[in-house]
Order: C-alpha cells, then sequence, then structure tokens
C-alpha cells in the first residue's frame, strides 16, 4: 500500500480502531442509509437508517461460475449487474471482458470508474471507484454488482489465482463504505483490491476489522506501478491514489 502521511495515519488508524472496538462488543450497529435488506431501487428504503447487528462474509468467488452472453455489447453487458440487483448480476459475477472481448471499465450506477495499476513482477491493483448511492446500498447485492462491473472492465479478473483474495476485498470495503475518516472515508475514493493479499482466512467480519480488508497481510511489490491504465482504453478519469493517499 503507498505510504502514509502523518495526517491520514492518525485519522484512518482512529476509523479502523473505533470499528474494531464495535466488533469486540459483539454488537455492531451501523447507522447507514439503505443499508440492510432492502429494495435499493426504494428510494424512502435507502434513505432510511438500519440497525445492522451481524455480518456474514459474502460467497467467495471461486465459488462462482462466470458466464458471458455473447449477444450483449459492451456496455449493455458492463451495465447489466448495475441496472438491477442481485439476480440479473449473478451470471456475470467475475466473468472476465465483456462479449467480443472489449472490455468497459466506465459510469454505470454502482461505479464511477475502474482503473488498473500492474507491477513488472506480475502484481495487480485494481481501482474501483463507488458512486455515493453504491456505498449506501445493500452490501452482500452491491458487492456482487459492483464485482460483476470488474470482471466487465478486467479481462479473466475472475478466473486469476487471487480471484478469492480480490472478491474478499471487495466485500469487506463496502461493508466498511460509510465509514468516515476525517473529511472522507476510511477506504479511500477507491476500493482498492490487490492481487497479492492472501484470502483472508477466516473470511468473517472480524477477520476483515484485524486485517484491515487485508491490507496487513502479503508483501507490498517493490517500486511503483509501471502502467496505470483503464483496459477498455478510455484515458481515467480521475487520479488514482489509493486509500492512503
Amino acid at each position: 500500500m503507498r505510504t502514509f502521511t502523518v495526517r491520514l495515519i492518525s485519522a484512518r488508524a482512529a476509523a479502523w480502531a473505533n470499528a474494531a472496538m464495535i466488533t469486540a462488543g459483539m454488537l455492531l450497529v451501523l447507522t447507514l442509509a439503505g443499508c440492510g435488506g432492502h429494495d435499493a431501487d426504494d428510494q424512502d428504503a435507502r434513505d432510511r437508517p438500519v440497525a445492522i447487528t451481524e455480518i456474514t462474509p459474502t460467497a467467495t468467488a471461486s465459488r462462482l461460475t462466470p458466464t458471458a452472453s455473447p449477444s450483449a455489447s459492451p456496455t449493455a453487458s458492463a451495465g447489466a449487474g448495475a441496472s438491477a440487483r442481485p439476480g440479473v448480476a449473478a451470471g456475470l459475477v467475475g466473468g472476465g471482458a465483456a462479449a467480443g472481448g472489449r472490455p468497459y471499465c466506465g459510469a454505470s450506477r454502482d461505479v464511477e470508474e475502474i482503473v488498473v495499476e500492474s507491477w513488472s513482477s506480475g502484481a495487480f491493483r485494481v481501482s474501483l471507484r463507488p458512486t455515493v448511492a453504491s456505498r449506501k446500498a445493500p452490501r452482500t447485492a452491491t458487492t456482487q454488482v459492483l464485482w460483476s462491473a470488474i470482471g466487465a472492465c478486467v479481462p479473466g479478473v475472475g478466473t486469476a489465482a487471487s480471484a478469492e483474495s480480490l472478491h474478499q476485498q471487495l466485500a469487506c470495503h463496502q461493508a466498511l463504505a460509510q465509514i468516515r475518516s476525517g473529511d472522507g472515508y476510511a477506504t479511500g475514493d477507491t476500493y482498492d483490491l490487490e492481487s497479492w493479499r492472501p484470502p483472508m482466512t477466516p473470511n468473517s467480519f472480524p477477520t476483515w476489522i484485524s486485517t484491515r480488508c487485508g491490507n496487513t497481510l502479503g508483501t507490498d511489490p517493490a517500486g511503483g506501478p509501471t502502467r496505470v491504465y483503464r483496459p477498455d482504453g478510455v484515458a481515467a478519469r480521475y487520479p488514482v491514489r489509493g486509500e492512503h493517499g
């Protein structure tokens, strides 16, 4: 992960410490607008505070069978997960590039943009910038939708050796999506999913907190990335700063 500034270290460490204290009390009560079992298309439901007393990790990517519709357009395939929760997304989760081998990494209801950073060692980081709406949406279904969007942007991500870990990191970030840190979010502006992180074991909320969504696991690659790009060939709209930039 990138180097912390002194100001961000204290602020974000405090945010994670607060989350850990909530877990230690064996009762997680987050006042999240729209998080829970409500229909994401029901605006009233999304705006109501919901008390969450338990968070169960979503199924890992390794348990999902990717499929893709050859007749769908790239934009339609990429946006399919964003158009409905959760059923439409299910068949596309981790499915790789859109039809015709043309990725789509642009905007949808739940995603502002997806950018990839790659290292000469083969390590890579997928940075997904969620919309404000997706941060407030139901966690499990939205994680599925976002994973579908990643699959439509990054070819082969669903079958990569690191797919299970990447999916766990995504689920963790979405679970903590609304925790504030300073003038931003504890997750940063983007959900940063890193291929060099091993799976979190057990895949549970306490492990998510203790490892900071896997950030304390694995060894960061040496040096900076050799390439920062959108796999669909479009110039990135936003700077990639990561969680700690």
